[in-house]
């Protein structure tokens, strides 16, 4: 894979942030798998779910496994491609990570920068997730997948956390906040411009043209997924 790095921004910081449009219930939320293929009964449960929270759940075609993958490359990246395209589509939830968005960054480019949209995932999607901040300053959500925590349900043991979901995607009078488990080494407070995901895809953007720059910013990662 080679990306030209002349494409890519020097900086996102230097650049007008880009955030989605928040969501409401009835919202249009479309799957799509960039990555790894996924149980189709997982999906299904992944998608019920979204609409027992209230929002729409846009009907997409799962696309034909190709090893390790969901499908063709080209085919990932035209999906993506033309999902954002959609005028009836507020955001996109990835199916699941594994492996495969870092294939789909050569030759994407977004024909509208100007309308960002809820791009929503984790683990192998820091790979794209990444590549949107850099290249067009599109803040993106790391957060729970249709087979990978959404299919499980809320509060469970490998679901996801209601409460910050929901505040995250679109609450817009005032700032939230959740409790975070972990051992305080140097207590303080601390602001800033929140960056990160997943630590072994973040590890890969360094000395590459679409690391991340953290200056002014906090930096939270997971160690796996």
């Amino acid at each position: 894979m080679s990306i030209r790095a002349h494409s890519l921004p020097a900086s996102a910081i230097q650049m007008e942030i880009r955030k989605p449009r928040a969501l409401s219930l009835q919202s249009m939320l479309m799957p799509f798998a960039p990555a790894s293929p996924a149980d189709f009964a997982k999906v299904i449960a992944g998608c019920e779910e979204l609409r027992r929270l209230g929002f729409q759940v846009a009907d997409a075609t799962p696309p034909s496994a190709e090893g390790y993958f969901a499908g063709p490359v080209d085919g990932r990246r035209n999906d993506f491609l033309s999902e954002l395209e959609r005028d009836d589509v507020d955001g996109l939830v990835a199916v699941r990570g594994g492996y495969g968005s870092n294939y789909i960054l050569d030759n994407l480019e977004v024909r509208r920068p100007e309308l960002p949209k809820v791009i929503l995932g984790y683990s192998d999607l820091t790979s794209l997730q990444i590549y949107l901040w850099k290249r067009y300053a599109w803040v993106t959500l790391y957060g729970p997948m249709l087979a990978a925590g959404f299919e499980a349900g809320a509060g469970a043991a490998g679901g996801y956390d209601k409460q910050s979901l929901l505040a995250a995607l679109g609450k817009t009078n005032s700032g939230w906040g959740m409790k975070l488990e972990g051992e305080t080494l140097v207590p303080g407070e601390a602001e800033g411009r929140l960056l990160g995901g997943c630590m072994t895809l973040v590890e890969t953007t360094l000395g590459t043209p679409w690391e991340l720059d953290t200056r002014d910013s906090m930096w939270c990662w997971r160690t796996e997924g």
